[in-house]
């Protein structure tokens, strides 16, 4: 009985915050035809699919400790309409009243390059275009990026690269043996250090962006940090906007939460395991738009 009573707190609580906290973020996505359909027409459904779904799992988990019996089916009905009413209500104040979803970003429509807000700044030099945008501190991403950097890092690399050492010394000769451990020691470390990479820039405040004829520089530094990557134009497919909608001049709106914490900019790779790089926080998509504008008219290769 007690265990069905924790379950039934853990659920309420975990699905308000996770219908809260998703549809806080894909509000700005509320032209999509799918996403309207699930957090708007049909948000009850959306909702108590959800609630069926993990009530399934913690009702699953709860039959370990106790007998299946009648109480067990009452339980997760139960259980299921709690998670679905708090579901739908996370969903329903995290969506919020909905704004106006289109905004024409045409050229002759477009305001100046200098009439951008005061986070950022566009240097139209002679040889590229620099992008510095000055952002804020993301504390609470931070810490929450710790956890999976955490897991991943300390723990699931370090026991997969034991595993594939293990495995390989079976097969390859003696003489390999330091070679494997090299190899797969780097690579557990490469992967681990790009992951610390990504945990601490969301405590970078500053990112400059420098694209011209030949790469695509971004940096992003604070007083005690610093980090650099160049990516060569040939290996550039193009530079977008993040959920811009493609063959329109539409660019759907972000809440004041997303601009904070997304970014605006997509550089997409022709070759490579992860084929795209996000960049510029902290800058609405309408002027990510307009910013864009001024690099394709420098430098149309980046252009779709």
């Amino acid at each position: 009985m007690n265990i069905y009573v924790i379950f039934a707190i853990i659920v309420a609580v975990a699905m308000f915050v996770g219908g809260f906290v998703v549809a806080r973020q894909l509000r700005a996505l509320q032209n999509v035809p799918l996403i309207s359909l699930m957090f708007v027409k049909y948000k009850w459904i959306f909702s108590a699919l959800m609630g069926i779904f993990i009530s399934g799992i913690f009702s699953l988990a709860g039959l370990l400790d106790t007998k299946f019996s009648a109480w067990s089916i009452v339980a997760f009905i139960v259980m299921v309409l709690i998670a679905s009413t708090f579901n739908y209500f996370g969903i329903s104040l995290g969506w919020g009243r909905l704004a106006p979803v289109n905004e024409d970003v045409n050229p002759t429509n477009q305001a100046k390059i200098n009439e951008l807000p005061g986070n950022v700044i566009v240097d139209d030099t002679l040889n590229s275009v620099k992008i510095t945008i000055n952002t804020r501190k993301r504390w609470v991403w931070f810490a929450m990026s710790l956890f999976p950097l955490a897991m991943g890092g300390l723990c699931a690399l370090p026991v997969f690269g034991l595993f594939v050492i293990s495995l390989s010394q079976e097969y390859l000769p003696k003489s390999m043996h330091i070679v494997i451990w090299f190899v797969v020691g780097a690579f557990v470390l490469y992967v681990f250090y790009a992951r610390f990479q990504d945990t601490l820039e969301y405590l970078f405040d500053k990112e400059v962006i420098e694209i011209d004829n030949f790469s695509v520089k971004i940096e992003n530094s604070t007083s005690s940090f610093k980090s650099k990557k160049e990516y060569p134009a040939d290996n550039i497919k193009k530079i977008t906007t993040m959920f811009s909608l493609g063959g329109t001049n539409v660019v759907t709106k972000r809440s004041p939460f997303i601009n904070s914490n997304m970014p605006a900019f997509m550089i997409w790779h022709n070759r490579g395991l992860k084929r795209y790089r996000t960049f510029g926080r902290a800058v609405d998509l309408a002027v990510a738009q307009r910013i864009l504008q001024t690099v394709y008219s420098r430098f149309p290769q980046y252009k779709d």
